[in-house]
């Protein structure tokens, strides 16, 4: 599915969360466009529009876990890292997260 495509029809809004969570684990770049594409959505979808907020705080909750497992976020490469700051950064711009909780694990990573 494209879903920067798909997004822009509102009556595809559920096949998009269906998407996201079939993927279990999102890569990196599966997380990227997650945010993305909440950024795109219209809130006025409230239910798809908070699924995917819940898929994308699971995800970012289990690399934090690993984080503190590792000590460190060494287990990403720097391209990781750099998506990893672009959706916390968007992320607390979209009020998907407190950007407050966040903001050190940004700098971080930067």
């Amino acid at each position: 599915m494209n879903v920067r495509e798909a997004v822009k029809d509102k009556a595809r809004y559920k096949d998009i969360v269906v998407y996201f969570q079939e993927l279990d684990t999102l890569s990196m770049d599966h997380l990227v466009l997650l945010i993305d594409t909440v950024d795109l959505m219209s809130e006025e979808i409230f239910e798809h529009y908070k699924a995917l907020q819940v898929i994308f705080k699971e995800q970012v909750s289990e690399i934090l876990k690993r984080r503190e497992e590792e000590g460190g976020f060494s287990f990403l490469t720097d391209s990781q890292k750099r998506q990893l700051s672009y959706v916390l950064r968007k992320a607390g711009n979209r009020k998907v997260l407190l950007w407050e909780k966040y903001e050190e694990y940004d700098m971080e990573l930067r």
